[in-house]
């Protein structure tokens, strides 16, 4: 079997450790943390260290009062996070140029599921916004 000299790119992938858990971390998020708004979306974030390699952990809640049907929140969910997991790579190499580790709340608000386009659309805005606002590469 002979290998090349070019390696592909790793794929992208959303593992455990790139999931932010815990009540008391994501309370802390919530509360203290800066937001970013493109409905139906908020994307609020802290930076912080976190005890994992990743440069950043991201929980994403959709509400039962905004979407009753579970249905349509896991269909929402679902499209949150490939979103996230495709672009992801974008938003890490800012934290890392920065030195600096990231934790992210996204909050579903309200409105009808979001089709993928939109889905994606918005997210990366989101995401590429609160990253040029709040990381700075030079500390």
């Amino acid at each position: 079997m002979a290998t090349t000299a070019a390696q592909p790119d790793p794929r992208a992938s959303f593992r455990k450790h790139e999931r932010l858990t815990g009540r008391d971390r994501l309370k802390l998020v919530a509360t203290t943390g800066r937001s970013a708004k493109a409905h139906p979306f908020r994307l609020t974030g802290l930076l912080m260290p976190l005890d994992t390699i990743a440069p950043a952990q991201v929980a994403f809640a959709i509400p039962k009062r905004h979407m009753k049907l579970a249905v349509q929140r896991n269909r929402q969910r679902r499209l949150l996070r490939e979103a996230y997991r495709l672009n992801k790579h974008r938003w890490y190499e800012a934290l890392r140029n920065a030195d600096v580790q990231c934790a992210w709340l996204v909050v579903f608000q309200g409105g009808p599921v979001l089709n993928w386009p939109e889905t994606q659309e918005k997210i990366t805005g989101l995401f590429d916004r609160w990253v040029k606002e709040h990381v700075r590469p030079d500390r």
